[in-house]
């Protein structure tokens, strides 16, 4: 029991967003393939880069467990005459099992008793089973976007380029897509050897950090946590979990680097100077003991090191253009009113069907009416989307609605008025932030309703992992907004004042029904998380949502 085998799947780089979902992926297809076999498997680890997937598995026995195996034959009615004696249908089935009668039993089953062999199966060398099976688990690995190569037309996410197949230190053989498995490993496409052979399945890890590789994420990630608080210095690193996550699987040798930009840049509001670092160059923004915005900045490199500065060069180079671009924008965007900007909102599409960014800032404004939310609440729901016409945001699509409340505020509308528009597309997780005030949570509603009625108005429910308007989030967040506010309009009410903003060949009746429906799975869902059970949520919401 103390085998071990490595399969490391290599590719062309990645996206980093899809790497955790694809390993779990493949580490599910071999414990399948383990359950399937009855083999026990003491620990099965999955590593990978944005290059690599890979799969250990340790305490593995040499073969298949042995099975005895029942194979039926005649009843016995057919198989013994009145005198007893086996007739030619038994003396047929025990020459077809390769045994004599004598050999075989009368085994009583829910149809009656009938003539049977029973005999022990070997079980299968491990490593043969594992050749065999390989190339169908790597053609199981689902991703969002495919491509192919090869005139086969095979589709996975990259190229395939290597495969890496051991069962102790003994390569598997198989050949998959024009590739065959071997032990030679990449390294570092810069500092580490092309071809690096692989001894066993326990120097697999070594052999690659050798060729400047760290295959275990949580490695790479302790590495870069402790790289941006050696190079915070006196400053502290702005907290950016997601961050954190994708550069883990976008550098296969991460270092932390520090740069910095001119202070006149600081002049840009925060939210602006993050998103351009953030989202476009995926730096890490610094903040002084105050909670200030630095003018400086902390980038994960793959690489070991940069003795002469030149990296670090660049990387102030690029930013400098991105924001002076934004400086730009943020100068040129003020120069007309958002009110100004409204009229072009009708040619901005907002879905074909159901007509311009025009038509559902009209919608918004007279949902708004109904909630009852005053001058404010009306004002904010017209400005809300101007901000989709400015250069800001068409540069850094990021920033739309937040965008449109700093330019409120500039403008001196109060603070219940921008900070609604500021805060509109929130929430955009379960965990995240609600808006802060009343004025926002109401047209963070009405924004939601409207979407969700006029999308099911014309058929476009989400079907399986479908869902181009993300309508099963945006019905999450309304739920969050209604569970958390002191709305006292009923769900009902609240789905009509958005069906009144529609004309569709749909009974109103049916729409009702359909997004009711709808919005009760994400009841159930969020209720779930919360920990309530399936049969109290059933209880509870057996009548339906009537409020």
């Amino acid at each position: 029991m103390s085998n071990r085998f490595l399969f490391e799947l290599g590719t062309e780089e990645i996206p980093a967003s899809m790497i955790p979902t694809a390993l779990q992926q493949l580490k599910a297809a071999f414990g399948s393939l383990f359950a399937e076999y009855a083999v026990k498997c003491d620990e099965l680890t999955a590593h990978c880069t944005p290059r690599r997937l890979a799969i250990i598995a340790r305490g593995l026995p040499g073969r298949s467990p042995d099975k005895e195996e029942v194979v039926s034959g005649p009843p016995k009615s057919v198989a013994f005459g009145p005198d007893g004696q086996p007739s030619k249908a038994a003396e047929g089935f025990a020459r077809k099992q390769g045994v004599v009668v004598e050999d075989l039993e009368v085994l009583a089953t829910d149809r009656g008793e009938y003539l049977a062999l029973r005999r022990l199966v070997k079980g299968d060398p491990l490593p043969e089973i594992l050749g065999t099976s390989i190339p169908g688990i790597i053609a199981s690995v689902s991703w969002p976007k495919n491509m192919y190569w090869r005139e086969s037309r095979f589709r996975f996410i990259r190229p395939l380029r290597w495969y890496v197949c051991l069962w102790n230190d003994t390569e598997i053989d198989f050949e998959f897509e024009g590739v065959r498995s071997g032990r030679m490993t990449r390294g570092h496409r810069l500092l580490g050897d092309t071809d690096a052979p692989v001894k066993d399945v326990d120097d697999y890890l070594a052999c690659l950090e050798e060729n400047f590789v760290l295959a275990d994420s949580a490695v790479r990630k302790k590495r870069i946590v402790e790289g941006l608080e050696g190079e915070a210095g006196n400053l502290q690193v702005r907290q950016d979990d997601e961050l954190l996550e994708t550069v883990v699987y976008l550098n296969e040798y991460p270092t932390v680097l520090k740069g910095d930009f001119e202070e006149s840049f600081l002049q840009i509001p925060e939210e602006v100077l993050v998103t351009v670092m953030r989202f476009h160059q995926k730096y890490f923004s610094l903040v002084d003991g105050d909670g200030r915005l630095a003018s400086s900045f902390l980038t994960v490199t793959n690489t070991n090191g940069d003795p002469d500065g030149g990296i670090r060069k660049g990387h102030e180079k690029v930013l400098q253009a991105r924001l002076e671009d934004a400086a730009f924008f943020w100068e040129t965007d003020q120069k007309q009113l958002l009110k100004e900007r409204v009229p072009h909102l009708e040619h901005v599409l907002f879905q074909e069907r159901l007509g311009s960014y025009l038509d559902k800032t009209e919608r918004l404004r007279n949902i708004c009416r109904g909630l009852g939310g005053g001058e404010g609440l009306e004002t904010a729901a017209l400005l809300c989307k101007a901000d989709l016409t400015t250069d800001m945001v068409r540069e850094f699509p990021e920033l739309q609605g937040i965008m449109g409340g700093l330019y409120a505020r500039q403008e001196g509308y109060p603070e219940a008025t921008w900070r609604a528009v500021y805060d509109h597309y929130k929430p955009v997780a379960l965990d995240d932030a609600l808006p802060e005030t009343e004025t926002g949570v109401l047209l963070s509603i009405a924004d939601r309703i409207d979407t969700i009625v006029g999308c099911i108005g014309v058929d476009m429910l989400p079907s399986g992992s479908s869902d181009p308007f993300g309508l099963r989030r945006q019905a999450q967040g309304l739920v969050s907004l209604l569970l958390s506010s002191a709305l006292e309009v009923p769900m009902v009410e609240l789905i009509g004042m958005a069906q009144r903003e529609f004309s569709t060949e749909k009974p109103d009746a049916q729409i009702l029904e359909e997004v009711r429906s709808f919005l009760e799975k994400r009841v159930k869902y969020i209720f779930q998380r919360k920990g309530l059970s399936h049969d109290v949520l059933r209880a509870v919401m057996s009548g339906g949502i009537t409020t």
